[in-house]
């Protein structure tokens, strides 16, 4: 039975059935968003509910952490322990492999970078071939405002490099965004098209026990990230993740209209961008130097 397919056998159950409708369509959307996923190269909505192991959900509770927080990856560990104990109830898988996983305590990030430090870690992971790709999943985030799990599962198809636009569909929401290139990201990007279109991954990982390329996983990620980190002297807490929040409140201070920063992250609301406001220092100067003037 592969997990999607699990998931929903487990819909149409009397204990879902049980729960409020709010928690309904929490754990939907939950478990939607990690049959999305592609993990270690797999989607995991088609993967065998039997070869599920913990390394895979280590992966699953990494990535989403590194894409949103702490408590968004404790709370999609819970729900998809859920799932798999039902699992368990019905005899179709012997344990939880969620359980064994280590989970974190979450604490509340306020981190964004500044663009002098997005520039001074660019310069330095271009200036080594073996840091290329992580420069250029940092880039991307940064100029697109997007999730790390979707520009490192990003590949060839969604590029046009003859329109200068690139096309990705959210992990997280499903939601589907048209974004420019820029124009220093399309030199890059047309660069390493030269170098890796014989795959399909924009910033591919060679595999060498099967010789197979894969997107590079988040703990390549971190690694590749904490050692430019450290050549260039940046604090230790900069994430990947924080790309997106900082594009995001960079674009709420210069005073983009917050229906534009949608169509840009994907957020189906302008209240979904309100914990983003918190982050603004100039948009609340300006505020208050507003009233001042009244």
């Amino acid at each position: 039975m592969k997990l999607k397919d699990a998931m929903e056998k487990y819909f149409r159950t009397r204990q879902f059935s049980s729960l409020s409708r709010s928690s309904q369509l929490n754990y939907e959307y939950a478990l939607a968003s990690v049959c999305r996923m592609s993990v270690m190269g797999k989607t995991l909505g088609n993967v065998n509910i039997k070869k599920l192991n913990a390394a895979m959900c280590l992966e699953i509770y990494d990535t989403v952490e590194l894409g949103t927080s702490t408590s968004n990856a404790n709370h999609i560990a819970r729900v998809f322990s859920v799932l798999m104990n039902f699992l368990i109830s019905i005899d179709e898988i012997p344990n939880n492999p969620m359980a064994r996983v280590k989970k974190r305590s979450s604490e509340p990030r306020s981190v964004v970078w500044t663009h002098d430090q997005v520039m001074s870690f660019l310069d330095s992971a271009f200036s080594n071939f073996e840091w290329r790709n992580i420069g250029l999943i940092v880039l991307m985030c940064y100029e697109w405002g997007q999730r790390p799990i979707d520009i490192r599962n990003l590949t060839w198809e969604s590029v046009d490099l003859e329109q200068s636009k690139v096309t990705i569909t959210q992990s997280k929401r499903g939601a589907t965004v048209e974004l420019p290139i820029p124009d220093n990201l399309l030199e890059m990007l047309t660069e390493q098209k030269k170098d890796w279109d014989f795959q399909e991954y924009v910033v591919p990982h060679h595999r060498t026990q099967d010789s197979a390329y894969r997107p590079l996983t988040v703990s390549q990620m971190t690694s590749l990230l904490g050692e430019v980190k450290a050549t260039v002297g940046l604090p230790d807490d900069l994430r990947v993740g924080d790309l997106r929040k900082t594009a995001i409140v960079q674009m709420i201070e210069s005073g983009v209209d917050h229906l534009a920063i949608q169509s840009v992250s994907g957020h189906k609301s302008v209240s979904s961008l309100n914990p983003y406001n918190k982050f603004s220092l100039k948009t609340a100067q300006s505020a208050l130097e507003r009233r001042q003037r009244q």
